[in-house]
């Protein structure tokens, strides 16, 4: 017997994750200036983000985006979690690569130029994902994701990367971190990652790709994982949460709306 359920659409696929979808905050006096977390005692960046601005310097992403806040016990933590464990019955991992990959796809469409125009360039000739630092052998599921299902992507999907070091901690930024495997010199680069925790693999990255000859080097992720229980980041996260979701906003578009007046210029030193 045929099935005759025509195939979901783009809108049809991440409908489901509107329900818990989280705006990610405009700049603010508690906000990280390049990760968009949460920031206390007047500084503009969280303390992950200082260091790689003194580790990096200018090897660091260009810009940063979020699809949606992530926190710890939300229904988007837990896709971002399962949907690339071997542990987790194959239908549910399906569904959430499915449902990830819709989000993904239908936010990139709209605002990779806003990516893009924060750094400082008109669009990205290329697109990466970021290497498993997990020791995994197969296909990771994010290279499939981007790859191969996000329409729009595909003929500038390049798998660029190579984990380069084994000894460093999930938290560690180094410039040494990664290697590039291709020529990429001249490029604007742009690279996805499914998670943001301290932003360390995806800074590390785009210091490998700079290193290589990439011009400019955007990064997005899906999820801005969100610890609640650290300092007073749950009742951060309940003031946020007052911005409804929109397809159509991104955090750029609400550092220009927030009525906050802004430098947007990436810290230097």
């Amino acid at each position: 017997m045929t099935s005759d359920r025509r195939p979901r659409s783009v809108v049809e696929a991440s409908a489901p994750l509107e329900h818990y979808l989280i705006s990610v905050p405009p700049v603010g006096v508690d906000v990280c200036k390049v990760c968009r977390g949460a920031v206390y005692d007047g500084y503009d960046l969280c303390y992950p983000c200082n260091q790689a601005r003194s580790v990096l310097r200018n090897l660091r992403l260009d810009s940063t985006a979020f699809v949606s806040l992530a926190p710890v016990g939300d229904q988007m933590a837990r896709d971002l979690y399962t949907y690339k464990r071997s542990n987790v019955p194959q239908y549910l991992r399906q569904s959430r690569t499915v449902g990830l990959s819709a989000t993904l796809w239908r936010w990139l469409a709209v605002h990779e130029k806003c990516v893009a125009s924060a750094a400082g360039v008109d669009s990205f000739e290329l697109i990466t994902t970021v290497p498993s630092t997990s020791g995994r052998t197969d296909e990771h599921p994010l290279d499939t994701l981007v790859g191969k299902i996000v329409v729009g992507s595909g003929g500038r999907v390049v798998d660029v990367l190579e984990l380069a070091r084994t000894d460093l901690g999930q938290r560690t930024q180094a410039k040494d971190r990664f290697s590039a495997s291709r020529e990429v010199c001249g490029h604007n680069v742009l690279v996805i990652d499914d998670t943001w925790t301290t932003g360390a693999k995806m800074q590390s990255a785009s210091a490998a790709l700079k290193q290589a000859g990439a011009r400019k080097v955007g990064g997005v992720a899906i999820g801005r994982w969100f610890t609640q229980s650290h300092k007073d980041n749950a009742n951060w996260l309940k003031a946020k949460r007052r911005d409804a979701w929109s397809w159509e906003e991104c955090c750029f578009d609400r550092d220009v709306r927030g009525n906050v007046a802004l430098d947007l210029s990436w810290p230097t030193g």
